[in-house]
C-alpha cells in the first residue's frame, strides 16, 4: 500500500478500526528494500556495490543487514542504483536517516546531482567545488 493511502487511512480511521491497522504494519526493513530495488531495476548487486565505492565486505553486510549504515553510504547506494529524488529519500527515510533537505548546502548539491543523474564521481566533483565534504572515503 501506498504510505499517502496508508495517511488517508490512519487520519480517518476510528479507535474500532485503529487496532487492526496497526497491527497489520510491518516495518520495513533496509536489506529488503534494497533486494526490492536491485529486483524491481534489474540491478547487479555486485555491480551496485562497485559502483558506491563502498567497500566490498562492508557494502554485502548492509545488503544482509548485519551492518547499519550511515547516511552517506545510504546516498553512495542511491547513486549506485541511479534513484530519483524520491526513492532516494524513500530510502533515507527506511533507513532512519534525515531526507535530503535543499536548504542545507551540500544536500542541495546532492538534490541537483540526482535530479541531474550525475554519477557518484561526477557528484563528488560538484561537492569538492563547493567544498562539501565526498560522499565516500578516497584515500
Amino acid at each position: 500500500m501506498k504510505t499517502k493511502n496508508l495517511e488517508t487511512i490512519l487520519k480517518h480511521a476510528n479507535d474500532a478500526e485503529k487496532n487492526q491497522i496497526i497491527l497489520n504494519i510491518q516495518d520495513c526493513k533496509l536489506f529488503d528494500h534494497l533486494h526490492s530495488l536491485l529486483e524491481s531495476k534489474h540491478l547487479d548487486k555486485a555491480e551496485v556495490i562497485l559502483e558506491s565505492q563502498i567497500p566490498r565486505t562492508y557494502a554485502y553486510q548492509i545488503f544482509q543487514g548485519s551492518k547499519q549504515a550511515g547516511r552517506d553510504k545510504i546516498l553512495q547506494l542511491a547513486f549506485a542504483m541511479k534513484l530519483d529524488l524520491e526513492e532516494t529519500n524513500r530510502l533515507l527515510t527506511i533507513a532512519n536517516h534525515p531526507l535530503l533537505y535543499a536548504k542545507k548546502q551540500r544536500d542541495a548539491i546532492l538534490i541537483f546531482s540526482i535530479s541531474n543523474r550525475y554519477s557518484l564521481m561526477e557528484t563528488n566533483e560538484l561537492l569538492y567545488e563547493f567544498h562539501q565534504e565526498l560522499l565516500g572515503s578516497f584515500n
